[in-house]
């Protein structure tokens, strides 16, 4: 399989199966985003939305912030979605892995102890981030 260069949004309730390359799946039902890795892997990525880890940026394109750092697939991908072009990253060493897992694990329990929006809007761009 060749890699997927540009993805597009699909809003769906869940995830199709199979997924098909250069689509990112949204479902708010279940706060997350879905695609096919970009590298050609052929594997599915997962993203959970919330304020705490991914948001979806849909303003006529899509964007998936912050980085994806595939730790658990066997490419190793990182990359960012940017107004749908890939934008590939220098792959995360073992240090790098686990400073992201931990960073992702207090973002988390802050998340839990400090009350946020789940939704926003502004200036006709939405901001998933359930």
């Amino acid at each position: 399989m060749s890699q997927t260069l540009r993805y597009i949004a699909q809003f769906v309730p869940s995830f199709p199966t199979p997924m098909e390359p250069g689509i990112l799946y949204i479902s708010t039902t279940y706060s997350t985003a879905g695609h096919i890795c970009p590298c050609g892997c052929d594997r599915e990525v997962v993203t959970k939305l919330s304020p705490a880890r991914w948001r979806v940026i849909y303003d006529g394109e899509v964007s998936l912030k912050p980085s994806v750092a595939a730790m658990g697939l066997p490419c190793n991908s990182h990359y960012f979605i940017t107004r749908g072009e890939v934008e590939w990253h220098r792959k995360l060493d073992p240090v790098q892995a686990a400073k992201a897992r931990s960073a992702d694990h207090r973002a988390v329990e802050d998340l839990r102890t400090t009350p946020t929006s789940a939704q926003t809007k502004a200036g006709g761009t939405v901001n998933f981030s359930v």
